[in-house]
C-alpha cells in the first residue's frame, strides 16, 4: 500500500482540550503502529501556507493509495478536499478537539485503533456537499451560526484572553442579531419565503461541540438535510443549543426539515456563508451533493454517519422525511 501521512502538529491545542504527547511524541506513536502493520508512509507536516489541501492534491496525483490525517476536524477536511473524486482513499487519526468526522464515522480515537482501521477496515465512499465553490463534509449554513462560528473557533483557541472574548462575542452577536427574509428553492422547485434565524445544511450528524442538529443525518445516501429556523426567537435558540449539547430530546418548536439534492438561497440582505466552520462569503448561495465523492477507510461495523447493512435505502428515506408545510 503506497501511504502518505499528513500530520497537524498544532492539532488539539485548545483551552478545552489536554494533550497527553507531544507533537512528536504522537508522529513517532503513528508510525510505529502503521508499520506494525506493514505500512510505511511518507510523512509531511501541514504549515499556514498549506492546511493540508495542496499536499493531498499532489499525492493524490502521483496516484497514492492512502492518504492518512493526522489531526483535528479542520486538517481533515483541508486534506480531503484535495481527494475529492479521486481514486485515493482517506485515512483518519482523530487528533483534534470535536473529532466530529471521526465520531460521525464511527472511527476510534486512538492512534492504535485508529491505525487497525486503516489497515483492515473497508473503503467506503461518502457524499461532499458543495456551497457555491466551497466542499464541506459536516454543515454548511447561512444566518446566525454563521455569525456565531468564528467566536466558537475563538473559545477553543489557547489562552484565556481568546476565551473570554469568545464567550463575549458570542452573547452580544446573539442578543443583536436579526433574523433575515430568506427565500429557498428546494430542488430547483418553487420559492419558498421564510423569516428565519437560520439555515443549516449537513451532510454529517455532527458538528461543533459535538451537535446533532437533524436526526439519522446519513453521508451516504445522497441527500443533504436541511434545517430551517423558522419565525424561531433568541430564548427559543437558547432553549434549542441547551438541549442538543446535552444530548436531549431536540427542541424543535418551528424548525423544519427537508432533505433534498439541491438547495438555492437568497436573502433581503447579504448574509454569512459557513462551511464547515469556516466563513465562505455571503449569499446567495447554491448547495449541491456530490454522491460518493470521497473514498474513505471506516470500521466494518455500523456508525451513526453511515446506511446500516440490514437498512434500505427506501427504508431509511421514509423513516427520515419530514416534509416543510
Amino acid at each position: 500500500m503506497q501511504a502518505v501521512l499528513i500530520i497537524n502538529p498544532a492539532s488539539g491545542l485548545s483551552t478545552i482540550t489536554s494533550r497527553e504527547m507531544t507533537p512528536e511524541e504522537t508522529e513517532e506513536a503513528i508510525l510505529t503502529t502503521l508499520r506494525a502493520y506493514g505500512i510505511e508512509p511518507e510523512v509531511f507536516h501541514t504549515t499556514p501556507e498549506d492546511t493540508g489541501q495542496g499536499l493531498s492534491t499532489r499525492a493524490a496525483n502521483a496516484g497514492v493509495d492512502i492518504v492518512i490525517a493526522a489531526g483535528g476536524d479542520g486538517t481533515i477536511e483541508a486534506i480531503a478536499r484535495g481527494l475529492i473524486g479521486t481514486q485515493t482513499a482517506l485515512g483518519i487519526i482523530p487528533a483534534g478537539t470535536m473529532n466530529n468526522l471521526a465520531r460521525s464515522l464511527n472511527i476510534p480515537q486512538t492512534i492504535e485503533a485508529a491505525c487497525a482501521v486503516i489497515a483492515k477496515g473497508e473503503t467506503h465512499a461518502i457524499d461532499v456537499g458543495k456551497i457555491n465553490d466551497r466542499f464541506f463534509l459536516e454543515v454548511a449554513g447561512v444566518g446566525l451560526e454563521a455569525e456565531l462560528f468564528p467566536l466558537a473557533e475563538e473559545i477553543k483557541q489557547p489562552g484565556l484572553l481568546s476565551t473570554l472574548h469568545g464567550a463575549i462575542g458570542g452573547l452580544i452577536t446573539l442578543l443583536t442579531y436579526h433574523p433575515a427574509a430568506i427565500s429557498l428553492s428546494f430542488d430547483e422547485h418553487r420559492r419558498r419565503s421564510y423569516q428565519a434565524l437560520q439555515v443549516t445544511i449537513c451532510n454529517a450528524p455532527f458538528y461543533g461541540a459535538h451537535l446533532q442538529i437533524a436526526p439519522h443525518v446519513l453521508m451516504d445516501d445522497g441527500l443533504l438535510d436541511v434545517v430551517v429556523y423558522r419565525n424561531f426567537s433568541k430564548r427559543e435558540y437558547i432553549r434549542h443549543a441547551l438541549s442538543i449539547s446535552q444530548g436531549k430530546r431536540l427542541y424543535t418548536p418551528k424548525i423544519a426539515y427537508r432533505r433534498v439534492k439541491s438547495l438555492r438561497i437568497t436573502s433581503e440582505y447579504p448574509m454569512e456563508i459557513q462551511a464547515d466552520g469556516e466563513l465562505h462569503g455571503h449569499t446567495p448561495a447554491v448547495v449541491t451533493i456530490l454522491p460518493q465523492a470521497l473514498r474513505i477507510r471506516v470500521p466494518g461495523v455500523n456508525a451513526p454517519g453511515l446506511h446500516r447493512a440490514e437498512q434500505s435505502v427506501e427504508n431509511a428515506i421514509v423513516k427520515r422525511t419530514r416534509k416543510i408545510s
